[in-house]
C-alpha cells in the first residue's frame, strides 16, 4: 500500500476542523518547504495532533515562518515543549506555536535556541502557566547575547524557586525582570524578589506597582551602590509596613536629585535605612521630605547626616520624634537651627504672635515668607513680566524673605543669623514683627474716606481717572505710573508707622535703634542704579536709619532735600495714612513731573544718569535686595485677603441662616479668623472652589456651641484644648464632648451583683460608716467656748502669780466635725472593655460595673460627695461623656441602675474626658478633690494614638494637679509597662494584674487615698 503524500495527509488531518480554503492554505505553505524538512515536519505536527489537533494547525500555519530562523532538528524539542502546554489547555498551545515566529527571530544563534526550548520544557514539567511566560519573555534576553549563561541559568531558577513559593508573584517576575535585568545586576535579584514577597503579605496591588516600576526606576539611577542601598531601605520599611514601600520606591529618583547634586544620596539611603530598622513609618517621612529638608537647610545642606543623627540620638533615648524628619514640629527645627547657628522663625513664632496681637490688637498668625501660596508666586512673575524695573524690584524683594503681612498672617524669613548673639537675631524677628503688627495697627491698608475725599477728587480730575476710592491699590491706579507712587507711600508709610511706634512703645526704641543700623548696613550699593532707584534708594535709607549709606551724588543732592522734606511730615503728631497718602502724592508730582522747579531737576538727572550707565555694579535693579525689619507693603494681598475672607463670612451667614442660627457679619468674621486659625478651613482654597463648600465644619461647630447639635434631652456640649507633643502648643477648642446622662433601665445586672456582693456590701459600709466623723470635736485653748479649759485656766493664773501677761486661750469650743472630701470617678467605657477574663464569663466591663457599685455604697456610707462617669466615642468632635451619677443628685437604686446599663462604646480620648471630669471637680467646694481614672489601657482614637495621646493624657492629668485636684489612675492593663510611667510618671498610678479583684480593691484603694 503507497505512502498518502503529505498533502493528503494533510488534507484527512484538518478536514472536519477547517474549510477547504484554509487547509489549502496549509497545504501550499508546507509544500514550500524544502523537500528534506517535509517529513520531519510532517511527523512532528502528527504527533503534536494526537494531543491537541487545533494546537497542530496553529503548528503547521507557522512552521514555514520558523523554518526561516530555526532548522528542521530543533523543531522536535520546541514541538515537545508545545506538546506539554497543549495537554494543558488547548488555548495556551494555540498562542504557544503563534507567537514562535515573532519569538525565535530574536534569538540568532542555535545554541542560545536550544538552551532557551531545553529551560522551558523543564520549566513546563513543573507549572505550565510560568512555562508560557517564560516562552514569550525569555527571548529578550536571549537577544544577541544580552545575557551569559550563568545569569540565564540563574533567572530561570529564581523563577522556578519563586513559583514554588508564590504563584502570580513569579508570572509577573517572568514578564517584567527581562526589561529589569539590564538595569539590575543578577547579584541584587534576590533581594528584589524578597521585598516584593514581603509587600504581598499585606496587599497583592504594593507588590505589582513595586515590580513594574523597577524597570524604570532602576534604569534611572546609574549606581549599583545606590540600587543596592534602595533596595536594602525597601525591605527594611517592608517589614514593619509594606504599604509605604510604592511611594518611597517610586518617589525615589526625584527624591535623589537634590541629593546627587551634593554627592548625598547614598547618604540619605544609609541614614534612612539606619532610621527604618526602628520606625518605617520615621523613615519614610524623611526619605520624601528629604528635598524639602535640603532646601530649608540651605547653605548647611552638607550637615544633613548631623541632623538626622540628632533625630535618631533622640528616637534612642525614647523621645517622641513623630515630627521631628517631617519638620512638623519644633525638635526638626532647632536641631537645624543648632547646626546652622542663629534663630528659627519656629523656636519663636508663639511669642512673636502674642506680642503681635499685643501690638495690634488683633488675632494674626505668624509664618514663614517660604509658606506664601503659590498663585501668590505666580501672580508676582507675572507682575515681574509686565511691570518695569520696579515690579521686578518688589519681586526680588518677595524672593529674599522680606517681612510683609496679608492682614491676616504675618510672614518672616524662616530664619535669622546676621548676628552671633542670638539675642540680637531674635530682636530682629521682634522689630520686624513690631513694623508689621503697627501697619494693623495703625490702620495702613485702610484709610479713612473722609480723610481722603479731596485728594482722591483732585487725583481723579487731574489724570481724568474714573472710578471711586475703595482701596490703596485703587489709589496706586489713579497715577500715571502705579510702581513709583506705591514705592513711595511705602516709604512715607513706613516712617510714619516707625514713629508712631517710637511714641507709643519707648522699650522699643533701642532695639530698633540697633536694627536700623543693622538694616543701613546691609543696603545695596548705589552704583549701576539708574537716577531713579538712587534717588528711591537713599530715600528709603533716610526713612529707616536718618543716614544713608553712602554719600548722595551731588547733582542729586537738592532733589533727595527736598523730598525728604515733603515725605518729613509723616513724623508729625497724630498723621495717618492719608497724611502719608498726601506726601506720597507730592513727592511723586516732584519726581515725576518736575512741576515745582524743571530746570533745575532734568540737568542733574540726566547728567547722573550718563554717570550711571557708564558704571556696572549691584544694587536694587539687578535683583540684589537684603531683608530689612520695615518690610514691605503688599496691600493687594491684604485686600485679597479681605475679599476671600468676605466671601467664607458671607456664604457662613447663609449656611447658618439655613440652619436656623443667627450670627452678625462680625461674630461671622471672628469665627472664621477663628476657623483659619485651628486650619477648619484654607482661605487659599477660595480660589480653587465655592466658599459655601468650605465652612460646612464651622456650621457644624457653632450648631454644636449654640445647642443645636445636641438638641437630644439631657445633652450639652463642651470644647477642650488638647495638647500637641510635637508642636509643643494646645490646639484651642479642638475636642467636643457630649455630654448625657445614662438612662435607668430594668435588668437583671444589679440584682445579680447585689446578690453576688451582699455579704462584701455590708461588711465595706459598716466599714465605712466608722470613718463617718462624729457629730463634733472639742477644741482646747480656744478664745470662745461654752466651757472652761481647767489645764488652760491654771496655766494662765501660775503666769499671772508670775507678773506675766496670761493667756485668754482658756475655754473649749465645740466645732461641728466634717470631711470635706469631693471624689469623681471615670471610668473607660472603649470597646476593648468587652474583653472576656481568662477562665471567667464576666468582662472587663462587668468587673468594672461590680467595682461602681461596691464602690457607691461605700463612699455613700461615708458622707462624702462623689460622682460616677464614664466616656468613650468616636473622634476628637464625638468625645461621649456619659453621667451616672453627679454631684447635686442623691446616691438611690437609680444610680445602680444606670451603672447596669453602661456597654462597651468605641475608642478612649483620655485627654478630652479628663479635662472635662476635672472641670466639674474643680467646682466643688471640699478641701479634698480626688480624681479616680479607671482604664483598661492605652489611650486610642482617630489620630490619637502613640506617643501623641500619651503625652496629651499626661499634660490633662497635670493640669488637673496644677487647679489643686489629686488624679488617681487605675489600669487593668498588666503589660503596660511600655508606656504607663510616661502616661502616670506624674500623679499616683496602680497596675492590677487580677482584674477579678478590682471590687475589692476599689473600696481599699478608695479608704487609703481619704483617710
Amino acid at each position: 500500500m503507497s505512502t498518502p503524500s503529505p498533502s493528503a495527509t494533510l488534507q484527512n488531518l484538518f478536514e472536519s476542523l477547517l474549510d477547504e480554503d484554509e487547509i489549502e492554505e496549509i497545504v501550499d505553505a508546507f509544500s514550500g518547504l524544502a523537500v528534506a524538512d517535509q517529513n520531519p515536519a510532517l511527523n512532528m505536527g502528527l504527533i503534536l495532533s494526537d494531543y491537541s489537533k487545533k494546537s497542530a494547525v496553529a503548528y503547521f500555519r507557522v512552521l514555514a515562518k520558523v523554518l526561516e530562523t530555526i532548522t528542521c532538528d530543533e523543531l522536535g524539542p520546541w514541538v515537545g515543549m508545545g506538546i506539554k502546554i497543549s495537554q494543558k489547555t488547548a488555548a495556551a498551545g494555540i498562542r504557544f506555536f503563534k507567537e514562535a515566529p515573532g519569538l525565535f527571530s530574536q534569538i540568532s544563534s542555535p545554541l542560545l535556541r536550544q538552551r532557551f526550548i531545553a529551560y522551558g520544557q523543564s520549566l513546563a514539567d513543573e507549572d505550565i502557566n510560568l512555562a508560557v511566560e517564560y516562552y514569550r519573555n525569555a527571548p529578550l534576553l536571549l537577544k544577541e547575547n544580552a545575557t551569559s549563561e550563568v545569569s540565564f541559568s540563574e533567572w530561570v531558577d529564581m523563577g522556578r524557586a519563586l513559583g514554588r513559593l508564590d504563584y502570580t508573584l513569579a508570572i509577573e517576575y517572568f514578564r517584567i525582570t527581562p526589561n529589569l535585568m539590564p538595569h539590575l545586576p543578577m547579584s541584587l535579584m534576590p533581594q528584589w524578589i524578597q521585598v516584593g514577597r514581603n509587600l504581598a503579605t499585606e496587599k497583592l496591588l504594593p507588590t505589582l506597582l513595586f515590580m513594574r516600576h523597577s524597570p524604570e526606576v532602576f534604569s534611572i539611577i546609574v549606581s549599583e551602590r545606590e540600587k543596592e542601598l534602595l533596595l536594602n531601605l525597601c525591605y527594611e520599611v517592608s517589614l514593619q509596613n509594606p504599604l509605604f514601600v510604592v511611594e518611597l520606591f517610586t518617589e525615589s529618583p526625584s527624591i535623589f536629585r537634590p541629593f546627587a547634586a551634593l554627592g548625598l544620596q547614598s547618604i540619605l539611603l544609609e541614614k534612612t535605612t539606619i532610621l527604618a530598622k526602628y520606625d518605617a513609618t520615621l523613615a519614610t517621612s524623611l526619605f520624601l521630605n528629604g528635598p524639602n529638608i535640603l532646601s530649608l537647610m540651605g547653605d548647611i545642606a552638607l550637615k544633613f547626616p548631623e541632623w538626622v543623627d540628632e533625630g535618631i540620638s533622640l528616637l534612642k533615648k525614647g523621645v517622641s520624634v513623630q515630627g521631628f524628619f517631617a519638620l512638623k514640629g519644633r525638635a526638626g527645627h532647632d536641631a537645624m537651627t543648632r547646626l546652622r547657628g542663629g534663630v528659627s522663625l519656629a523656636s519663636v513664632s508663639k511669642t512673636l504672635k502674642l506680642f503681635a496681637e499685643a501690638l495690634s490688637g488683633k488675632s494674626v498668625s505668624i509664618k514663614a515668607t517660604s509658606k506664601r501660596d503659590k498663585e501668590a508666586e505666580e501672580r508676582e512673575a507675572q507682575e515681574h513680566a509686565e511691570g518695569g524695573t520696579e515690579k521686578a524690584q518688589e519681586n526680588t524683594a518677595q524672593k529674599a524673605d522680606i517681612p510683609f503681612t496679608d492682614g491676616e498672617n504675618i510672614y518672616l524669613p524662616p530664619h535669622i543669623c546676621y548676628f552671633t548673639d542670638d539675642n540680637l537675631n531674635f530682636e530682629w524677628y521682634k522689630v520686624a514683627t513690631a513694623y508689621q503688627a503697627g501697619y494693623l495697627e495703625y490702620d495702613t491698608f485702610y484709610p479713612q474716606m473722609n480723610e481722603t475725599a479731596d485728594l482722591i477728587q483732585s487725583l481723579q480730575e487731574k489724570y481724568k481717572k474714573r472710578g471711586g476710592f475703595s482701596s490703596l491699590t485703587s489709589f496706586f491706579s489713579l497715577f500715571p505710573e502705579p510702581s513709583l507712587i506705591e514705592r513711595l507711600f511705602e516709604i512715607a508709610e513706613g516712617a510714619r508707622v516707625e514713629a508712631s511706634l517710637r511714641q507709643e512703645y519707648p522699650g522699643l526704641r533701642k532695639a530698633m535703634n540697633r536694627m536700623r543700623v543693622h538694616d543701613l548696613d546691609r543696603r545695596p550699593s548705589l552704583v549701576g542704579l539708574s537716577p531713579r532707584g538712587v534717588v528711591m534708594e537713599l530715600l528709603l535709607q533716610i526713612s529707616m536709619a536718618g543716614k544713608t549709606k553712602e554719600e548722595i551724588p551731588n547733582p542729586l543732592q537738592k532733589i533727595v532735600f527736598e523730598l525728604c522734606e515733603i515725605l518729613g511730615a509723616v513724623n508729625d503728631a497724630g498723621s495717618s495714612v492719608a497724611i502719608s497718602m498726601q506726601v506720597a502724592t507730592k513727592a511723586f508730582d516732584y519726581l515725576y513731573e518736575g512741576e515745582e522747579n524743571p530746570d533745575d531737576m532734568s540737568g542733574p538727572m540726566e547728567a547722573f544718569e550718563e554717570e550711571g550707565i557708564r558704571t556696572e555694579g549691584k544694587g536694587e535693579d539687578s535683583g540684589e535686595l537684603q531683608a530689612s525689619t520695615r518690610g514691605m507693603l503688599d496691600p493687594k494681598k491684604v485686600e485679597e485677603t479681605a475679599e476671600i475672607k468676605k466671601q467664607y463670612t458671607d456664604a457662613l451667614i447663609e449656611k447658618l441662616k439655613a440652619a436656623g442660627l443667627d450670627l452678625s457679619s462680625d461674630a461671622a468674621s471672628a469665627e472664621i479668623s477663628k476657623s483659619v486659625e485651628q486650619g477648619e478651613v484654607k482661605l487659599q482654597s477660595l480660589k480653587e472652589s465655592d466658599p459655601s463648600d468650605q465652612v460646612e465644619e464651622v456650621v457644624e461647630r457653632l450648631q454644636a456651641e449654640q445647642g443645636a447639635a445636641g438638641r437630644a434631652e439631657g445633652k450639652r456640649v463642651f470644647y477642650y484644648d488638647e495638647w500637641h507633643c510635637e508642636e509643643e502648643e494646645y490646639l484651642p477648642r479642638w475636642c467636643r464632648v457630649v455630654e448625657s446622662t445614662v438612662a435607668a433601665g430594668e435588668n437583671d445586672t444589679v440584682e445579680a451583683i447585689l446578690s453576688e456582693y451582699h455579704g462584701m456590701i455590708h461588711s465595706i459600709t459598716s466599714a465605712f460608716q466608722l470613718l463617718r466623723p462624729e457629730g463634733f470635736k472639742r477644741i482646747k485653748g480656744s478664745r470662745d467656748g461654752d466651757a472652761l479649759d481647767l489645764d488652760a485656766l491654771m496655766v494662765a493664773r501660775v503666769e499671772m502669780k508670775a507678773g506675766m501677761n496670761p493667756s485668754d486661750r482658756i475655754y473649749i469650743a465645740h466645732q461641728k466635725k466634717e470631711r470635706s472630701v469631693a471624689v469623681a470617678f471615670l471610668l473607660d467605657m472603649s470597646g476593648s472593655t468587652q474583653q472576656l477574663l481568662p477562665n471567667r464569663e464576666k468582662s472587663i466591663l462587668q468587673v468594672e460595673k461590680e467595682a461602681l457599685i461596691l464602690m457607691s455604697k461605700a463612699v455613700d456610707a461615708i458622707g462624702d460627695q462623689f460622682a460616677l462617669y464614664g466616656f468613650s466615642g468616636r473622634g476628637k468632635d464625638t468625645v461621649d461623656f456619659s453621667i451616672l451619677k453627679d454631684f447635686d443628685e442623691p446616691y438611690h437604686h437609680r444610680v445602680d441602675q444606670r451603672i447596669g446599663e453602661i456597654e462597651s462604646a468605641i475608642q478612649n480620648r483620655d485627654g478630652a474626658a479628663i479635662r472635662h471630669a476635672t472641670s466639674k471637680l474643680a467646682a466643688q467646694p471640699c478641701k479634698t478633690r480626688i480624681l479616680i481614672l479607671i482604664s483598661d489601657g492605652k489611650p486610642l482614637d482617630d489620630q490619637y494614638r502613640g506617643s501623641y495621646a500619651i503625652s496629651d493624657t499626661k499634660m490633662a492629668l497635670r493640669e488637673a494637679k496644677y487647679r489643686g485636684i489629686y488624679p488617681y489612675c487605675i489600669t487593668v492593663d498588666s503589660k503596660g509597662e511600655d508606656y504607663l510611667k510616661g502616661m502616670y510618671g506624674d500623679v499616683a498610678y496602680m497596675v492590677i494584674d487580677q482584674v477579678e479583684t478590682l471590687p475589692m480593691r476599689l473600696p481599699q484603694i478608695y479608704k487609703r487615698l481619704t483617710t
